[in-house]
């Protein structure tokens, strides 16, 4: 029993000390492993710290490279600047130079369009209406084509209604209208309720004073003219007439038709107000000749305010239009 508890304990111490020396064997390999790394580490760093040294060497080199290359170039950085300086000086005065021009030119076209605008030859038309016919129930449309700086024509066309309700009450009631009865063969006066009708007037505009004044060239300033106007007009009335075979009075309608035709002169001023509005103010006087359809002669005795009136007779307006 004695030997086999020995054999036992001799076992084990064997075992224990070829393990430790195992254990020691390996912790010594770690460690020439450890020391092998730190060696290429500072191998590394003083290749690292060589690399390092060598940099600045080659850095001067490039530097030196440069300042070569610059002391080969043939200017001067202070004359380069002065140069800059003048080319900035000469552009700043070519600026206002160029100012300058546009300034003049704009004003030069200000002026050239004042003197256009103010001066009349620079319109070419001039349309507008005469307001006075609208009291006589008619509406006249006139339009002035500028020919050149003396002359000019003027077309209106007139269109006319005038009744007892409107606003040309008064010009009818002036009226004294008659017709011819041949049951009495003689004219008999009737109360006229309608005119209605049309007509165009046509006029040669001289202007007197573009050689004078320039500004006053066609449309605008003193002027003359010859004129010319046809007009149809249709009158509508009733007439109290006594019946003899019933022996009552009845109101028998009347209706007429005739021509006006009148030819004449005028002199007249047409101003230009803020360069748009044209007013024409104007007198003169005409021969005017009336003709009723039924008659073969012009009409006679007539109270020069009617508008059959047949006769010389003084004419004056005022027209208001826009200058295009």
């Amino acid at each position: 029993m004695k030997k086999l508890l020995l054999t036992v304990v001799y076992s084990l111490c064997f075992m224990m000390l070829s393990y430790s020396q195992d254990s020691i064997a390996i912790k010594m390999s770690m460690a020439d492993l450890k020391l092998e790394l730190i060696n290429s580490k500072l191998e590394l760093l003083d290749s690292k710290i060589k690399l390092w040294e060598t940099k600045p060497e080659e850095l001067n080199l490039r530097i030196n490279e440069l300042n070569q290359k610059v002391a080969q170039l043939d200017f001067r950085p202070q004359e380069l600047n002065e140069r800059f300086e003048q080319i900035e000086v000469m552009i700043e005065e070519q600026q206002k130079q160029n100012e300058k021009i546009k300034k003049n030119e704009k004003l030069n076209y200000i002026q050239n369009e004042e003197q256009n605008m103010s001066s009349p030859s620079y319109f070419k038309y001039a349309i507008g209406l005469n307001p006075v016919r609208v009291f006589e129930g008619s509406f006249e449309l006139f339009v002035e084509r500028v020919i050149n700086n003396k002359n000019s024509i003027e077309l209106s066309a007139m269109a006319t209604y005038a009744t007892e309700n409107g606003i040309s009450n008064a010009y009818l009631n002036k009226q004294e209208m008659s017709y011819y009865n041949l049951a009495t063969s003689d004219y008999d006066v009737y109360n006229s309720e309608t005119l209605s009708g049309f007509g165009f007037t046509l006029k040669w505009k001289n202007y007197l004073l573009p050689e004078v004044r320039s500004n006053f060239a066609a449309p605008s300033g003193l002027y003359a003219a010859p004129v010319g106007l046809f007009r149809r007009i249709y009158s509508l009335g009733i007439d109290n007439v006594y019946d003899e075979e019933e022996g009552v009075w009845k109101d028998v309608e009347i209706k007429q038709r005739f021509n006006i035709f009148s030819g004449g002169a005028i002199i007249g001023w047409q101003l230009p107000v803020s360069r748009v509005v044209s007013i024409d103010v104007y007198v003169g006087g005409a021969i005017r000749l009336s003709k009723y359809d039924e008659e073969s002669h012009f009409t006679r005795y007539k109270n020069w305010k009617n508008i059959d009136f047949s006769g010389v007779l003084p004419t004056a307006g005022i027209k208001i239009g826009i200058l295009k």
